[in-house]
Parts: structure tokens; C-alpha cells; sequence
């Protein structure tokens, strides 16, 4: 006699590689719920502390700069490319098992980090670079955060009522965007005097109860098929070494600067690797990725909009934050700040949960772009005397913003996959995760070029335009003369490093006036993509259209038929 439970009509899953949707008790819900929202904030930590702690940890293993930038190449190479196998895999091997695999890759990579900045690997006497080891680390990293949001997502579901299933998808994606405010805040407490052990102790101790978590409740078992082919590989080999080779470049461009002669390989070894995976999926008989459907107009305008907010929310990343360290300010004298950012960023997130509406997802996107350009706008009057405190509220909206898009724009996207077919939710889920992996490189890439050019024009308009017989200037020099006289007795040497002084203020000066002309810049296309939007907003709403009309009654249907 089989005494397994058999799933009702309406708790199947969703789709071949989803857990089923069985009618929870209550108890069992929160529990979900609560498991789903750890899952996911461990995943959004596993590129949050990297990108707080890049500088310590480039200090710390006495890297360079470039060093450095490979290990971010090697998080986000990975972090981009592997969606499209990790759909597959759950197809194939079912969600107990694709559950197991990620938590053993996220206790091998924080535990991994844990040893290289113990120095645990010096005090055994293993031969082995701790540089190396940790590009390794980070590269387990990024494929593991991908995963774990995943699961965090499907951890959320199970949270849900059935009819807030909506609810669960913008919370499991909305978590992910913690990372970075949180790692701020936390890094200065664990992080004491520059020792990042502690760091990677914390991460490694977060793993271990995620590990934990899932084992004591499992999500719901659901269907599988075998649906790997032998020429997923070659072209999943083709994408992901196309993705690589732009990571390369959008990451090592900015550090290396763009004029680089060995950047333009890396750029040609993308776009031909990447067209010859599109060209290979285009003419298959099951493809891995719906190109046709994916170069559709409404998918490139998704795609487009996706990045294109994830390249105007750096100015807050980039933007704001590399401003406030070129004054002089560390992490430590931040966590108000991103306290300040993660509160705006939760209420966000629970206004967005509450409050999407189905049959008008595009109007909380228009509203988020209009917050960005606000709050950039906001920004256009910083000094060289500006004061975290002054950024408060600016960086409030543009972090309430970067939330509150998310959930209305994944679900659109969602909407128009799953109304096309189950295998349309593979290209979905690699079209959102390049746009937003990309879009971010994309936009720190430009903002650091678009910075530096105007920080080099300014100091030489500044430069050129000095009056030696002015007396403000004289004074200057006057003013560090004396202070350093104290400390060097050649009279010569003591009027050089004067000036030498004077002129890195007006270098300061520069970098203050370069970050003003990307704030205008950014409000400026923030402004007009606002604009862009409204007026399709309204040509939808002058003709009585729903841009999802024909998704949404094709997923009516499917519910009727269940």
C-alpha cells in the first residue's frame, strides 16, 4: 500500500524542477517564511562583504589593484553564467538534491575563505598562493549566491498563502539587495582593527545554519525528467566563457583603463562566444534559451529597462559611496549612513509586497526611476564639505528605489515567460540575471570612467587658471609652510611639499566637481527615462490597454484548466 501523499490538482508544481505548493499549516508556513528570508540574506552576503571589504582584503594579501579586480571578475563571472545550469539541474535531480549541492559549494567557499584570511594554511606549513585560493573562493561565490537566492525564492513560496504567492517572489528577489547596506554596517563591528577573519568566521557560521535549516524542513519533492543534452554543454561552454571575457573587461577596463591594448581581445572573445552559444540555441531542436522569443520587443525593452535601472541605481553604489571615501570617510563612519539606506530599502520592500497590483506593474517602475532622478538631483549640490548626514535623505529614495522596481519588473517578466511555457522561464531567468549582473559592472564601469575624465579636466582648468601673486593662494601656501616647518628644517623642501599640499586640495576640489557632473548626468537620464515611460504609461492607459493582457488571460486559462 503506498502511503505517500498524493498531491491535489492545485499543488502540483508549477513547473518540471519547482517543489509542489501542498497546503501548509500554518505553523509550517512561518517556518517556510522564516528559513526563506535567512536563505536569502546569507545569499545576498555572499557579494555584499566582498564589496565592503575589497580594499581590507586587497591590503590584507598585500594585492594590487589589479589583483584585486580579478577577484571581483571571478565572482561575477560565475554569478552570471550559471543560471542557465542551474534550471537544469533541478529539472534533472530534483530540488532535495539541487538543495544539497548548494549548501555543500557555500560551506566549501566561506570555509575556504576562512582559511586563506586565517592564515590557518601559513600555520600548517601548505605551500599554496592564498591569492589563488581565493579567486577560487569567490568564483564558488558567485555560482553558489545564484543558487541560494533560488532557493531562498522557493523557501518564501512555501511561506505564502496561494493567493500572495506574488508576495513570496518579491520578497525572495528583494532580500538579495540587502547585502551591500548590511556588509556595511556589520564589516566595521566584525572586522576590528583590519582583521577579516572574523568576517569569514561570520560566513562560514551563516552556512552551517542555512545547512542546517533545510535539513530539518525540506521544501515539498517535486517532478523531474532528464533533460540535460550532450550540446548543453558546448553551448553553455561558449556562454559562460562569453560572459567571462566581458566581466573581464567591464571590470578590469575600469582599473586598468580602457586604452589597455590586451581589453579589446577580451571584448572580441565575448561577442564572438556569446553570438556562437545564440547561434547554436537558435538552431536547436530543444534549446537551452528561447532566442527567438528572448529578441522579441517586449523582452528587449524589459531587458533594456532592467539594465538601465540597475546602471542609474550605481550612483548610489558607485555614486554616493565613492564620493564620501574621496572625503576622507570609511566604513566606520558609514553605518549610520547605510542604516539610514537599509531601513529605506525594508520599507520598500514591504510597501512593494503589499501594495503590487497584477494589472498595473509598470507604474511602480516609472515611480522608482522618478525617485532616482529626485534623489539625484538632490545630489547636484555636494562640496568638498559635504557630510554623510547630507546624503540622507537623496540616498533614501534612490535606496527605496532600487527596492521597490524589483518586485513589479520581475514579476512582469515573469508573467510574459510562464504565458509562453515552461521552458520560457530559463531564458527569463538568464535575461533578468545578465541585465542586473552586467547592468551593475556596466554602470560602476562608466561611472568610474565618466568620473575620472571629469576629475582630470577639472584639475587642469584649476591648475591652469592658479595666480601665484594671488593672496588666497599665497596664504594656502603660507598656512602649510608653517604647519611643516616643524617637521622637515630645508627651507626649499619645505615651500615644495606646501604646494605639493595645495595642490592635492585641489585635487579634492576636482573629484568633488567631477562626482557633481555625474550627479546631473545621472538625474538627467533618470529625468528622461521617467519621461520615456510616462508617456508609453499613458498611450497604454489613453487607449484602454493592459501591456500584459494577452499574458495575463493566457495564464487565466491555465488556471481555469486546472
Amino acid at each position: 500500500m503506498n502511503t505517500e501523499y498524493q498531491f491535489k490538482p492545485h499543488e502540483q508544481p508549477l513547473m518540471v524542477g519547482s517543489p509542489a505548493n501542498p497546503d501548509h499549516p500554518a505553523r509550517r508556513k512561518l517556518f517556510y517564511l522564516l528559513i526563506g528570508i535567512f536563505i536569502g540574506l546569507t545569499a545576498s552576503f555572499q557579494n555584499g562583504l566582498l564589496v565592503a571589504n575589497l580594499t581590507q582584503i586587497q591590503g590584507e594579501m598585500n594585492l594590487t589593484p589589479v589583483e584585486g579586480g580579478w577577484i571581483s571578475v571571478s565572482y561575477n563571472m560565475t554569478n552570471a553564467c550559471i543560471t542557465v545550469l542551474l534550471y537544469k539541474i533541478r529539472q534533472q535531480f530534483g530540488m532535495s538534491l539541487f538543495s544539497k549541492i548548494t549548501l555543500f559549494f557555500l560551506l566549501a567557499a566561506t570555509s575556504l575563505q576562512w582559511f586563506v584570511n586565517s592564515h590557518f594554511l601559513d600555520a600548517i606549513n601548505i605551500q599554496i598562493d592564498a591569492y589563488y585560493l581565493e579567486i577560487i573562493a569567490r568564483g564558488l561565490s558567485g555560482m553558489v549566491a545564484s543558487g541560494m537566492t533560488i532557493l531562498g525564492l522557493f523557501y518564501c513560496l512555501q511561506g505564502m498563502p496561494t493567493v500572495k504567492r506574488t508576495s513570496g517572489l518579491i520578497l525572495g528577489f528583494g532580500l538579495v539587495q540587502f547585502g551591500i547596506p548590511l556588509s556595511r554596517i556589520i564589516s566595521p563591528y566584525l572586522a576590528i582593527d583590519g582583521q577579516l577573519e572574523n568576517l569569514f568566521l561570520f560566513q562560514f557560521g551563516l552556512a552551517l545554519i542555512c545547512f542546517g535549516l533545510i535539513n530539518i524542513l525540506e521544501l515539498p519533492p517535486g517532478n523531474t525528467e532528464k533533460v540535460f543534452e550532450k550540446l548543453d554543454f558546448l553551448s553553455f561552454a561558449f556562454f559562460a566563457s562569453g560572459l567571462a571575457a566581458l566581466a573581464v573587461f567591464l571590470v578590469q577596463g575600469r582599473i586598468q583603463w580602457w586604452t589597455t591594448p590586451w581589453l579589446i581581445y577580451a571584448l572580441i572573445i565575448a561577442a564572438v562566444n556569446i553570438s556562437i552559444a545564440l547561434w547554436i540555441e537558435t538552431h536547436r531542436k530543444n534549446p537551452m534559451l528561447q532566442v527567438r522569443w528572448m529578441r522579441s520587443r517586449n523582452i528587449i525593452a524589459f531587458m533594456i529597462t532592467g539594465a538601465v535601472m540597475r546602471i542609474l541605481l550605481s550612483e548610489q553604489n558607485v555614486g554616493a559611496a565613492g564620493l564620501l571615501s574621496s572625503l576622507g570617510y570609511g566604513n566606520d563612519q558609514l553605518i549610520t549612513f547605510y542604516a539610514v539606506i537599509l531601513s529605506a530599502s525594508a520599507l520598500a520592500l514591504i510597501i512593494s509586497i503589499f501594495s503590487t497590483d497584477a494589472m498595473d506593474l509598470r507604474r511602480p517602475v516609472i515611480f522608482a526611476v522618478a525617485l532616482i532622478a529626485l534623489g539625484s538631483w538632490m545630489d547636484t549640490s555636494v562640496s568638498i564639505n559635504s557630510a554623510p548626514y547630507m546624503f540622507y535623505l537623496s540616498q533614501s529614495l534612490i535606496a527605496f528605489a532600487a527596492i521597490y522596481f524589483m518586485g513589479p519588473l520581475v514579476f512582469e517578466g515573469f508573467l510574459r515567460a510562464i504565458a509562453s511555457g515552461p521552458a520560457y522561464i530559463i531564458s527569463f531567468s538568464v535575461i533578468f540575471g545578465i541585465s542586473q549582473t552586467v547592468g551593475g559592472l556596466a554602470g560602476a564601469a562608466a561611472i568610474q570612467a565618466f568620473t575620472t575624465i571629469r576629475t582630470q579636466s577639472h584639475y587642469a582648468d584649476m591648475v591652469g587658471s592658479l595666480n601665484l601673486g594671488d593672496p588666497a593662494l599665497m596664504g594656502q601656501v603660507a598656512g602649510a609652510s608653517r604647519a611643516l616647518s616643524s617637521q622637515i628644517t630645508d627651507a626649499t623642501q619645505v615651500n615644495v611639499a606646501a604646494m605639493s599640499q595645495v595642490l592635492q586640495g585641489i585635487q579634492k576640489q576636482a573629484t568633488v566637481a567631477a562626482y557633481n557632473d555625474l550627479f546631473f548626468l545621472m538625474a538627467s537620464i533618470a529625468t528622461i527615462t521617467t519621461i520615456i515611460l510616462l508617456i508609453n504609461y499613458f498611450y497604454y492607459r489613453y487607449h484602454k490597454r493592459n501591456p500584459l493582457a494577452k499574458e495575463l488571460a493566457v495564464i487565466a486559462k491555465m488556471r481555469e484548466n486546472k
